[in-house]
């Protein structure tokens, strides 16, 4: 009975790891960039053509302020601290934001996660 109660343990805690991790639907994925006292850059990837001719003619702002009690969780879902983030420069993440328009959680996507995402985006765009 002993084996078999450590048996179950044990798949409860493996079950977590294979599942893989839950992103959550209004998640903005783009580039990471350099990091200040007042914020970080930030180029959105889902912006369509359209945007990006705009941005041309009217300066679009890429630096976001970072909320207070950032979240930033790393390709196998470990916390960071905000002193990281210059070493994820170039990454590819996923954002969200507060109601303030603060960066309020950030997670460094794996490649996987990337191509779900594109997936993801290419099956709600008409």
């Amino acid at each position: 009975m002993k084996k078999l109660i450590a048996a179950f343990c044990l798949l409860c805690l493996v079950l977590p790891v294979s599942a893989g991790r839950l992103l959550p639907d209004n998640l903005v994925v783009g580039t990471l960039g350099a990091m200040d006292e007042t914020g970080i850059d930030f180029v959105r990837g889902d912006r369509t053509l359209l945007q990006r001719l705009g941005a041309l003619i009217a300066a679009e702002s890429s630096h976001f302020a970072l909320a207070p009690g950032v979240r930033i969780l790393d390709d196998h879902n470990r916390f960071l601290l905000s002193g990281q983030l210059n070493h994820l420069n170039g990454r590819t993440v996923g954002v969200t934001f507060d109601q303030q328009g603060n960066i309020n959680r950030i997670w460094v996507l794996g490649d996987e996660e990337i191509e779900a995402q594109k997936q993801r985006q290419a099956q709600t765009s008409p």
